[in-house]
């Protein structure tokens, strides 16, 4: 298949995520936004497990999967609060998972702050927005992997337990299968994503652990890039807020 072949649903997804983008703007009813944005979610998704499981080698499309996965990490941040002004509150954990997945995917340091430092050279990849231009650096990568931890902790305490799509937990991991039957069952697996170091932990263990993980990502990223302190006091204030509402002492991160 050829990789102009394997654009179209690209395309298509991200002509979605323009049409979600424009309901929104437009002052259509909350549903109708929701609902948009649920459709663009799973076109951009589709595609990520195209190049997941299909037939292109896993080296040839290593850096689109990662530019893709960054790119729904991204979109489902943008529609966590649409579908929740919709009232589908279901869907809210769907959208917060699919991003964790995405997010976790696409950080070159799969959330290990002591790779931060040396992963802030490496190359930027491309962009898939349905209006962005420029590449994607490594800090933003790793910082769209802190904030959509701290984002799942606060759907957990919100509206525990947050589990996403109905099934075992899937430890998020590269391996997909093959073939279209592996396409549509990656689809659901992002639904109901965890982080590995995570499987098992009940909704308050988990959202505590996901919120102190995003803010040691920050912390490490303001460590090699000072402007990212604001970033950083900003993460560390959401993790406060995630304490108050869980009703524990907020923890401190080094």
């Amino acid at each position: 298949m050829s990789r102009h072949h394997m654009r179209g649903p690209l395309q298509t997804a991200l002509a979605a995520w323009r049409r979600a983008r424009d309901t929104a703007d437009s002052g259509a009813p909350p549903r109708r936004t929701g609902v948009a944005y649920h459709l663009a979610v799973n076109r951009l998704q589709l595609y990520a497990s195209l190049l997941r499981a299909g037939p292109r080698p896993r080296e040839e499309v290593r850096d689109e999967l990662s530019a893709t996965c960054h790119a729904l990490s991204v979109l489902c941040r943008e529609s966590v609060p649409k579908v929740a002004a919709s009232g589908a509150t279901h869907y809210v954990a769907v959208h917060a998972r699919t991003a964790l997945a995405a997010a976790h995917l696409a950080d070159p340091v799969r959330g290990e702050p002591g790779r931060v430092g040396a992963a802030l050279d490496g190359p930027a990849l491309e962009r898939f927005d349905p209006d962005g231009a420029g590449d994607v650096p490594p800090a933003e990568r790793i910082a769209a992997a802190a904030d959509v931890r701290l984002l799942l902790a606060s759907v957990i305490a919100e509206r525990p337990p947050a589990r996403g799509a109905s099934g075992a937990p899937w430890p998020v991991g590269e391996d997909a299968g093959g073939g279209f039957r592996a396409v549509y069952r990656d689809r659901r697996r992002f639904r109901r994503a965890v982080l590995p170091g995570c499987v098992g932990l009940p909704p308050q263990a988990e959202a505590l652990r996901l919120g102190e993980e995003g803010v040691r990502l920050h912390v490490a990223l303001a460590a090699g890039l000072p402007a990212h302190r604001a970033e950083t006091a900003r993460a560390e204030r959401q993790l406060a807020e995630l304490a108050r509402l869980l009703g524990v002492a907020a923890p401190t991160v080094g």
